[in-house]
């Protein structure tokens, strides 16, 4: 057994898993005091649940996922949760003598779906991880790397990201952006993922719900198209939370991309997929 952890930008998820099946997850979204003080939370939450876990079930391994730039388990600078850079987890975690083993989200979703998902009978492609940014890992046979298309600007002069930068493509097209985008145009206060889903369901005949989903799967096409042309994948994956809005949004994408004349050639279209462990991708990869 093996304990598989995603620390995001709004929530940390803890599981144990055997291979590519979870046995035990918890989970808990970021409250505003559990936020004063994240850093201290979340190793507290860390030990807590491990600690809890280990009672159960026998681990040989702690893996980590999170969204940053990472050296030797130690998180050097997160876009996300900043609080956290210099954490070295493997210290942290050091009272379990356990292993810990630390990476990019993107690129732990995508181990999980290239080796037991929808990406695994695909020797060319790419896997996109959509939530509070966007992460990119390519890969072509065995070899994978972590891209930073959510960085590319789509847009001159346009939305200011986090990395200081105007018009990135993640502030169009990440699921950050479409949340905001449903709160400011639609009066919702409470932005939890379950209530703007509900929200779009219940209008989904409202043409006012119908331009502004419009509007994001045309900012999210154009930074997918320059994706597709510069990688030429015969695939691309689709995980984060962005899985939880498949029916609300994956096929107006392909519908769009289809309409659109912005590729070099349409016959490398690729196909779209969403990720088999949906969310979940990420702490499983953590494992591998």
């Amino acid at each position: 057994m093996r304990i598989g952890i995603d620390i995001g930008g709004s929530h940390i998820a803890v599981a144990v898993i055997d291979k590519n099946k979870i046995i035990e997850k918890v989970e808990y979204v970021y409250e505003s005091e559990f936020k004063k003080q994240i850093r201290r939370n979340i190793e507290k939450y860390l030990k807590e649940t491990i600690s809890a876990m280990l009672d159960k079930y026998e681990v040989e391994l702690i893996g980590i996922s999170l969204a940053g730039y990472i050296r030797e388990n130690t998180l050097i600078i997160s876009p996300n949760l900043p609080e956290l850079n210099g954490i070295n987890f493997a210290e942290a975690l050091s009272e379990f003598s356990i292993p810990v083993q630390v990476n990019v989200d993107s690129l732990c979703a995508a181990k999980a779906e290239r080796k037991y998902g929808c990406l695994k009978d695909y020797s060319k492609g790419m896997f996109l991880v959509i939530g509070t940014g966007i992460g990119a890992v390519s890969f072509n046979n065995k070899n994978m790397e972590v891209n930073e298309f959510g960085h590319m600007v789509i847009k001159k002069d346009g939305n200011l990201c986090r990395c200081g930068k105007h018009g990135c493509y993640e502030t169009y097209g990440s699921m950050k952006a479409f949340k905001k985008s449903i709160e400011e145009n639609f009066g919702i206060t409470n932005h939890s993922g379950e209530v703007i889903r509900a929200y779009l369901r219940e209008h989904s005949d409202d043409e006012k719900v119908k331009e502004v989903i419009n509007n994001y799967v045309e900012n999210f096409c154009l930074g997918l198209s320059n994706i597709i042309d510069i990688t030429m994948p015969e695939v691309i994956g689709f995980g984060g939370s962005f899985s939880y809005y498949e029916d609300i949004l994956l096929d107006k994408i392909k519908e769009r991309l289809e309409k659109m004349n912005l590729f070099i050639d349409k016959r490398f279209m690729p196909k779209l997929l969403m990720g088999t462990f949906q969310n979940n991708a990420g702490m499983m990869g953590a494992t591998l």
